[in-house]
C-alpha cells in the first residue's frame, strides 16, 4: 500500500487555494486602504482639536493650515507655506474654501473664524474611498464622516 498524495490531489488542493486567495486578497487590500484613510482623517481631526486646545491653554491664537498632502500648525497662517505633517496614502481633494486653507483658533475659548470648514480626504490608490472632516460652528467642533 502506497502512502502520500498523488500529483492530481496536490494540484486540486493548489487550485482551490488559488481561488480562495484570489477572492480574499482584493478584499483585504481594500479593507487596509479604508483603515489608512480612517487614520488620515483621525489625524487631521486630532490636529484641529490640538490647535483649539493650544489656543485655549496658551491664550494666544493658533492656526492649522491644510494642504492637499498634509497640514502645518503654527501661530500665524501667513507664515505656514508647506506641510510639516504629511498624510500616508491619502490626500485632501476638496474643501468648501479651496486649498490650501487655514483654520485659526482664538483665545480665550478656542473659537474659530468661520462657521463651517469641510475637508474631503481621498485614498491615493482607491479614489472611491473618501472621508470628510468638518470643523463645525464658531466653537470649532470637529466631526469625521
Amino acid at each position: 500500500m502506497r502512502r502520500g498524495l498523488s500529483l492530481l490531489e496536490v494540484l486540486v488542493v493548489m487550485a482551490i487555494l488559488g481561488v480562495l486567495l484570489g477572492l480574499a486578497v482584493p478584499n483585504y487590500l481594500r479593507w487596509r486602504a479604508q483603515a489608512e484613510l480612517d487614520e488620515a482623517a483621525r489625524s487631521l481631526a486630532q490636529a484641529f482639536q490640538y490647535a483649539r486646545a493650544e489656543a485655549k491653554r496658551t491664550n494666544s491664537p493658533r492656526c492649522l493650515k491644510v494642504f492637499p498632502e498634509g497640514w502645518a500648525l503654527g501661530q500665524d497662517c501667513d507664515n505656514l507655506n508647506a506641510p510639516t505633517q504629511r498624510f500616508r496614502q491619502a490626500q485632501v481633494v476638496g474643501s468648501n474654501l479651496g486649498l490650501p486653507v487655514g483654520v485659526a483658533f482664538f483665545p480665550p475659548h478656542g473659537t474659530t473664524d468661520a462657521p463651517l470648514k469641510k475637508f474631503t480626504l481621498q485614498h491615493t490608490r482607491y479614489p472611491d474611498l473618501r472621508r470628510d472632516v468638518n470643523v463645525i460652528g464658531v466653537i470649532g467642533k470637529v466631526v469625521v464622516r
